[in-house]
């Protein structure tokens, strides 16, 4: 009778246990992630693809040195096996976007690798990304608001521009890394968009490594194992919290990139 007395009261105690084991493990950040940032998959999972109606060319996913439908010399993916480029036969208007929620309260920063090769040698670049009408010739980056038209250039719909092409710029461009701080953003879902407008000459504007770095606003977050939940932002509890204690910067004392 004893010894049931016992089981029954460890069988008691086991589910408590349960959950005071899963209340000891340290709750994961939701920080913003990219999915498919370095296009490793081979494909665009992840990313959504929009090309205007009535035009030509698409963007791709590519490795090697040559753009995948004309076959012309382009800088090899600068991460990984495989980037994304545009390509076309004819003019044509490309968007490549994702949507990425960003956690309230925490430091975000996107960073991006860029190039491109613009055979028409000049660049048009009119507040427009439909390729009908007057010369267009741009590649841009932007952050817009989610429910905006996915072609919206108007000042309401975009809430930054990262990157873009103007008149007098080189027609080519090396690949590039390019970073921009999200944290104003903190709090709320934006839409990422590298759009590519041609009907001058043919143009390959491409990008790789699209990532985003979350890093914490407060040591709390660094400790217990937190730390590791924000992805290759720190390499122990004492670099997280190192960064929140000098208001973003890391032990040595430069910027967190």
């Amino acid at each position: 009778m004893r010894k049931f007395r016992r089981s029954r009261t460890l069988s008691l105690l086991l589910p408590l246990l349960g959950i005071a084991v899963v209340l000891a493990v340290p709750a994961r950040s939701t920080a913003a992630l990219i999915s498919n940032g370095g296009f490793e998959s081979g494909g665009f999972g992840g990313w959504t693809v929009v090309n205007q109606a009535g035009g030509s060319g698409d963007w791709f996913v590519y490795d090697g040195t040559h753009t995948p439908l004309n076959g012309f010399t382009i800088a090899a993916p600068p991460e990984g096996k495989f980037a994304a480029t545009t390509d076309q036969p004819a003019p044509g208007s490309h968007i490549l976007y994702q949507d990425v929620t960003l956690e309230a309260g925490f430091h975000h920063r996107l960073s991006f690798t860029v190039y491109y090769n613009n055979q028409n040698g000049a660049f048009a670049t009119p507040p427009t990304l439909n390729h009908n009408g007057r010369p267009n010739q741009q590649y841009r980056v932007d952050m817009l608001r989610p429910s905006a038209p996915v072609r919206s250039v108007a000042p309401g719909d975009v809430l930054a521009t990262v990157f873009q092409t103007n008149v007098g710029d080189p027609a080519t461009m090396a690949p590039t890394p390019t970073s921009f701080d999200l944290s104003g953003f903190a709090g709320r879902t934006v839409r990422i968009r590298f759009a590519e407008v041609d009907n001058q000459f043919y143009f390959a504007a491409s990008v790789d490594n699209v990532e985003i770095t979350s890093t914490p606003p407060s040591k709390k977050q660094c400790k217990k194992g937190g730390w590791r939940t924000f992805g290759s932002s720190f390499k122990n509890q004492g670099d997280c919290v190192s960064f929140v204690a000098t208001n973003g910067k890391n032990p040595s004392g430069t910027k967190q990139p």
